[in-house]
């Protein structure tokens, strides 16, 4: 069998009108995911890029230090569902991010407030009862998320792939290997970490398995301020 990575994107822009981008400790943790992937000896037959800014900084970031990978493919089925409308449909006074922004400056604690405000709306979102009021409901999500991974699977050539995504993505393929109920899917969510490394094992005939999840050995290494979330 061979191994498939997915790469969860480093820090990006929370609090800031242009999330899709990372920030400076962004950019550090990307390339700490690039000395990881070296240090492992990851030669990746293929690289797949999901089409978000910061999917693909936190490549860049990466390959500074790893250089051992096959053709780059830029595929927008691993792209993040979008946060911003889940939080709209669920407080439609945050409809205008200028408002959410506004709001969450008020907060003593505006991580914790913000968490607190998403994932309520995230559990609207996958409950399954309003799933007409969004442009992609969380069945759809999945369904995207786990189509492109067969068909990452399905043109591989066998090798070890490294995939470059969003927490969303990684959570749909747990969810898929593990038969999770969409509550603990999102259990696992809010654990993961801005750069950790999620390995799955696969072969040609499309069974794939969860082998390891949320690794970050490589960040908390190099010092607590690089275990983030947001």
């Amino acid at each position: 069998m061979a191994a498939i990575y997915l790469v969860r994107h480093g820090q990006a822009g929370f609090g800031k009108l242009n999330y899709d981008q990372l920030s400076d400790l962004g950019k550090q943790q990307g390339e700490l995911v690039g000395q990881a992937l070296h240090a492992r000896r990851t030669e990746a037959r293929q690289v797949v890029c999901g089409a978000m800014r910061r999917h693909r900084e936190t490549m860049q970031a990466a390959q500074q230090h790893w250089h051992s990978w096959g053709p780059v493919t830029e595929m927008a089925g691993f792209n993040e569902f979008d946060s911003d409308e889940v939080i709209a449909r669920a407080h439609p006074q945050f409809s205008n991010k200028l408002a959410l922004g506004a709001w969450l400056m008020t907060q003593d604690n505006r991580a914790r407030a913000f968490q607190t405000l998403f994932s309520g709306a995230v559990n609207r979102w996958i409950s399954g009862e309003y799933d007409g009021d969004y442009q992609e409901s969380w069945p759809a999500f999945t369904a995207r998320i786990e189509s492109a991974l067969a068909q990452v699977i399905h043109q591989s050539s066998g090798g070890d792939i490294v995939i470059f995504t969003s927490g969303g993505p990684v959570t749909a393929i747990a969810r898929q290997c593990l038969g999770l109920s969409n509550a603990h899917a999102f259990e696992l969510n809010w654990t993961l970490l801005n750069g950790g490394i999620t390995q799955l094992l696969y072969n040609r005939s499309g069974k794939v398995s969860l082998a390891a999840v949320n690794e970050h050995q490589h960040l908390a290494a190099a010092g607590k301020q690089f275990l983030t979330y947001r």
